[in-house]
């Protein structure tokens, strides 16, 4: 009998991290669940780590050649049997709580395609840094697409799950969008499900110093703006008032990603085209943000203290 939900976890060279991982599920409340691991041609300790858990039914794990966090999710999908999926990073942990509350609201609403609950940010020592949430309870889930476009930390691996039928819609994960293919495939299955959230913590993400530099995602996250910018004008089904904001979301994550990376005359520039697509976009934080961005970079980096930050990692 199919398993209620498979947790996917790709990992290569996570020896340090990943049986953390393996026993942060193998300690669910909810026991109907499999897990499905892909190594992707690690090169240290992991097969050893993982040896002990192979006599369990419920425990898969598959060697690949290296070849990237895409191909290794995809082949987990490829391989699992459970009518939802959740895909769990090798150095971070879920909460013993997480599979019940995710599955729950699953079978509660049994329409959204995919189930969301909150992330906790921790460090080295396990301690809780922050917890970010996708949306405020009780914010309607039907126009939120371009709101999370820039709540990339909201959406990372492990805090939700999805159905069978919404991955079916939005496609599998894009090598292309690496470093950011989660983000990319977070934000297709909300451009094309419905969504549902938990008010719970779920999964922590784990901070430390092999974490994907920051000059990286905001590189990444240019690529998928401009992949998401395509798909928004084939997205016939989305009112035109929300592809306007969903554009004006988009064009202000690319120019808080210019930002980051010091462009200040290419985040200035989409600042200014996000207003025009669409006005109501404008508020106190992007003034702020325009403003910073029209300080040179040497003077900003001295003034940094004092200067609004890009937003796209807050919750609102």
């Amino acid at each position: 009998m199919a398993p209620l939900v498979s947790i996917i976890i790709p990992t290569f060279n996570r020896a340090q991290y990943v049986e953390q991982a393996v026993r942060s599920v193998l300690a669910q409340t909810l026991s109907d669940y499999e897990i499905v691991i892909i190594d992707d041609g690690s090169t240290d300790y992991t097969e050893e780590l993982l040896l002990p858990f192979k006599h369990r039914s419920n425990f898969r794990c598959q060697y690949q050649s290296n070849q990237g966090r895409s191909t290794a999710r995809n082949k987990g999908i490829g391989l699992a049997a459970g009518k939802l999926l959740l895909f769990l990073d090798s150095d971070d942990l879920l909460l013993p709580e997480a599979l019940e509350h995710l599955c729950q609201a699953a079978a509660l609403h049994p329409t959204a395609g995919m189930i969301i609950g909150q992330t906790q940010f921790i460090d080295e020592q396990m301690k809780v840094l922050r917890t970010l949430a996708p949306w405020k309870a009780g914010t309607l889930a039907d126009s939120l697409y371009p709101a999370l476009i820039r709540q990339r930390f909201a959406l990372l691996p492990g805090a939700f799950v999805v159905t069978r039928n919404a991955l079916e819609k939005c496609g599998s994960f894009d090598s292309l969008s690496e470093p950011c293919e989660d983000y990319d495939f977070s934000l297709r299955l909300a451009l094309y499900s419905q969504l549902q959230y938990v008010d719970k913590p779920v999964v922590q993400h784990r901070m430390h110093a092999g974490n994907t530099p920051e000059t990286s995602i905001y590189l990444g996250g240019l690529k998928v703006a401009l992949k998401h910018l395509t798909l928004i004008d084939r997205s016939s089904h989305l009112p035109f008032t929300l592809r306007r904001k969903s554009k004006a979301a988009w064009l202000l994550k690319m120019a808080d990603n210019y930002y980051g990376l010091a462009e200040n005359m290419l985040a200035l520039k989409y600042y200014l085209r996000a207003f025009r697509v669409y006005p109501r976009c404008a508020d106190l934080q992007m003034a702020r943000q325009v403003a910073a961005s029209l300080v040179p970079v040497e003077i900003r980096k001295k003034l940094k203290p004092f200067m609004a930050a890009p937003i796209a990692n807050d919750v609102w």
